[in-house]
């Protein structure tokens, strides 16, 4: 656990019964660290550069974070505040999960840091918590074991993820070493006339794909 015998950032008191009010809020790090995330990806972020944007010094800010991991947690936690949805009692679970994907997907194109944090250690926050609850309670009515419930939101993250990277970072690929007589289905593939589906609707098919593959009652 992050934080060591201290617990982690959520359960620690911000300070005793005694001495001062804290200097800095936990909002207030993480707003700061976010914009460093924001302005240069996570690899501006370090406990230094995160002091001197609040103009402080590194071992004070030590104070209320004990590492780099927390400080990831925070960040994620507190971005994850802007995660948008509002569960509807007239969707099915499938479509239920689809809009919570929609939703995540849209969070990790706007802040594609997010992408990047991954604590070697973590200890997810109350906001955090609230998107597994989300995604539990969309499958309230399914009969699947509790695992295989958590296994399809780990991997469906992962999905989102991959999505999103991809829409914050597009590759392009050069198919300048395609050969019609080595290479004829590709060839046929990408020269042909039929229109390519949008990729927003590759990612909802995809999704409700690997969902019903997942939680389907066939399934091993």
């Amino acid at each position: 656990m992050t934080g060591g015998q201290h617990g982690s950032i959520w359960t620690r008191p911000q300070r005793g019964a005694r001495g001062p009010s804290p200097e800095h809020r936990p909002a207030d790090i993480a707003a700061a660290a976010i914009r460093l995330a924001s302005a240069g990806g996570l690899a501006a972020v370090s406990m230094r550069a995160v002091a001197a944007e609040l103009k402080t010094t590194a071992s004070t800010l030590y104070r209320y974070v004990a590492s780099r991991d927390e400080l990831l947690d925070l960040m994620v936690d507190t971005a994850m505040a802007g995660f948008a949805h509002t569960p509807r009692s007239d969707e099915d679970w499938l479509g239920e999960l689809v809009r919570i994907a929609e939703a995540t997907r849209a969070l990790y194109v706007a802040q594609p840091w997010l992408l990047d944090a991954v604590p070697t250690s973590s200890a997810p926050g109350p906001n955090t918590l609230c998107w597994f609850e989300h995604c539990l309670q969309a499958m309230a009515a399914l009969d699947r074991t509790t695992l295989r419930k958590m296994e399809a939101i780990g991997v469906l993250n992962g999905v989102i993820m991959l999505f999103a990277r991809s829409a914050a970072a597009p590759t392009a690929i050069d198919f300048a070493a395609m050969d019609p007589v080595r290479h004829p289905r590709l060839t046929a593939a990408l020269t042909g006339s039929s229109p390519g589906l949008p990729a927003v609707d590759l990612f909802e098919r995809a999704v409700r794909a690997l969902l019903c593959g997942l939680l389907d009652d066939r399934a091993g």
